[in-house]
């Protein structure tokens, strides 16, 4: 994610990002953890001391945020998931340090949650303490993955999702892409699905996430919420892995990496 969106953007305390496999929901929350350790770093907001990042993902075990654990730490994010014999497995464990966290006044929380009614329960587990805080349920949307069709089929999806989180939606985030090869006119067939949708929930557009080399077309379009160029930090192995995606000095067919 760049340093900086291109206008005005504000994390609620504890952020909780739901999307379906596929949607970038893991990379936005890495990103937007790397964002909030940055904003820490500055003192940016007084209160917050510390930039934590939840993997509440039980739905794919292999891609999910604690797997760049070691990456992250090193920018200054705290990453919360289960740790040994129990970090690959698919269970809905809630770790009492994120659920502390939640609540701590002095941490800015992102949380990456299964993208479905069934990975949402885990996040329905600290619905209790998640109400106490001041937070952001944001939808992530792709539309090149399955069960985008409409815009009834969406919200009926996410009125589930709401359901078992126990929590109500606060935004949605449009992210439509196929990585690299993302074009302006792919943006732009995902905003005529993300803005209705959110219409439809009574809640705010966000934010528009786009592979970096978009950044410049969108960012001076009127009526658009805040702009977002995303790097892609996470790689799927032809075995199932993840791997850490190269740096732009790895690879020159790594477009608009972020350092």
């Amino acid at each position: 994610m760049c340093p900086e969106p291109t206008q005005a953007f504000t994390l609620r305390r504890v952020t909780a990002l739901v999307g379906p496999y596929g949607s970038g929901k893991t990379e936005l929350s890495i990103g937007l953890a790397l964002w909030a350790a940055q904003q820490v770093a500055a003192g940016v907001a007084a209160n917050l001391k510390r930039a934590v990042l939840g993997d509440l993902d039980v739905l794919k075990p292999y891609f999910r945020s604690r797997e760049v654990s070691d990456s992250i730490k090193r920018s200054g994010v705290e990453l919360l998931a289960p740790a040994g014999a129990l970090a690959q497995s698919d269970l809905p464990i809630i770790t009492p340090e994120l659920r502390g966290s939640v609540l701590r006044e002095d941490t800015q929380l992102i949380l990456d949650v299964g993208g479905d009614p069934v990975g949402a329960r885990a996040l329905g587990s600290i619905s209790d303490v998640m109400g106490k805080a001041s937070y952001d349920l944001l939808l992530v949307l792709n539309r090149y993955r399955p069960f985008m069709n409409s815009v009834e089929q969406v919200v009926e999806q996410a009125r589930r999702i709401a359901a078992a989180a126990q929590l109500d939606f606060t935004g949605v985030i449009s992210n439509t892409n196929l990585l690299e090869e993302t074009t302006a006119q792919d943006v732009e067939w995902g905003l005529e699905l993300a803005i209705p949708v959110a219409t439809e929930l009574g809640v705010p557009l966000r934010l528009l996430a786009l592979s970096e080399h978009l950044v410049e077309t969108f960012a001076a379009r009127p009526g658009l919420p805040p702009v977002v160029g995303i790097r892609r930090r996470m790689m799927p192995h032809f075995l199932g892995g993840v791997v850490l995606a190269p740096s732009s000095s790895q690879s020159q067919s790594t477009r608009g990496a972020t350092p």
